[in-house]
Order: C-alpha cells, then sequence, then structure tokens
C-alpha cells in the first residue's frame, strides 16, 4: 500500500526524532514502527476489558451461588449447616 502523508508541528518532530536517535531507518519506518505501537496499545486494552469482564462475571456468578445456597439453607435446613 503507498499513501502519501502530510505530517507538521509535534508529528513531524517525533517522526524526526525517531530517525535521528537511530530509532528508525526512515521515516517511514518510523511512522510503521508507531502504527505498530498504537496497534498493540489497542489489543492490549482489549485483553484487559476482557480480563475484567471475565472477572465481574465470575464474581456475578461466585455472589449468585451464595445467595442460592443461602435460600436453601433458610427455605429447607433452617439457617442450620449439613
Amino acid at each position: 500500500m503507498i499513501v502519501n502523508l502530510h505530517l507538521a508541528g509535534e508529528v513531524e518532530a517525533h517522526i524526526n526524532s525517531l530517525v535521528r536517535r537511530g530509532l528508525a531507518a526512515s521515516k517511514t519506518e518510523a511512522i510503521r514502527l508507531c502504527i505498530v505501537k498504537c496497534r498493540d496499545s489497542e489489543l492490549s486494552r482489549e485483553a484487559e476489558k476482557r480480563s475484567v469482564e471475565t472477572l465481574q462475571s465470575e464474581s456475578a456468578k461466585a455472589t449468585a451461588g451464595q445467595d442460592a445456597s443461602k435460600f436453601y439453607k433458610g427455605k429447607y435446613l433452617h439457617g442450620k449447616k449439613r
């Protein structure tokens, strides 16, 4: 894919800095690195969100299980442990 891109200001300075510091061989490579880093960051946030949702779901299931246990004990065992 070929893309013509005009960059100015801080973004241009950042790309030039990456090349000047030797972190990228060219401006094209510097832009490619930035895009990959952005993608990796997004994937990481999505994975973290899925992890939090999984923990919340497991917590809700555990709470529901405890509520069901209390209900069963109260209704059928009159609060007695077996």
